[in-house]
């Protein structure tokens, strides 16, 4: 068949003849809508951004929440964790453990340097010191606390485990004392 003979019958009657549709070879595309993308990509980053503001708030407030721990409860925890380990400590590791505690605590509470000087330079620091911010009975108390100490530390008596105990209260009491004591004089302060 020819070309002319197929075209024939479609020329003969083109109302009753219905022709083919005509399809594209590829189908239209949308246009890309690029403020739609711009938007979403903003959203998302305001997201995140959010999102890690939120963390670092909650971690800075737990920390600044650690940090607002009192010294003296600090200590007093220690205390309470080295007392249960009174038997099993030599008179020795015991005293300089608790000795250790106290001069941490005094430091962190009063912003001194106690931790590195020998109790003989601390006694004399602290009872020659106009500016001295531990009350007489405070001082009495540590006085007390460092001769037992040192007694405990170096001279190794034979009763030096049935003093464990009241070193560890002396400790605790001179750790409770202090914020009485500065709590009483800084209305005085203002």
């Amino acid at each position: 068949m020819t070309i002319a003979q197929a075209v024939q019958p479609l020329q003969a009657n083109p109302e009753t003849t219905e022709l083919p549709d005509i399809q594209d070879i590829i189908p239209p595309e949308a246009l890309t809508n690029y403020w739609l993308i711009i938007l979403s990509s903003l959203g998302g980053l305001v997201f995140l951004g959010g999102l890690i503001w939120l963390m670092i708030y909650f971690f800075r407030k737990d920390r600044d929440r650690s940090a607002q721990i009192p010294a003296g409860r600090v200590a007093l925890q220690k205390l309470d964790e080295l007392e249960k380990q009174v038997t099993a400590l030599s008179a020795n590791v015991f005293s300089l453990e608790v000795s250790d505690i106290l001069k941490d605590y005094l430091q962190d509470r009063f912003h001194d340097s106690f931790r590195y000087e020998t109790s003989e330079e601390f006694i004399n620091r602290m009872s020659t010191n106009p500016t001295n911010p531990l009350s007489q009975s405070l001082q009495a108390s540590l006085s007390n606390f460092v001769g037992l100490c040192d007694e405990l530390k170096f001279a190794l008596p034979s009763h030096a485990d049935s003093n464990k105990l009241p070193l560890l209260e002396e400790a605790r009491r001179i750790i409770r004392e202090p914020a009485i004591a500065i709590a009483n004089a800084e209305p005085a302060l203002s």
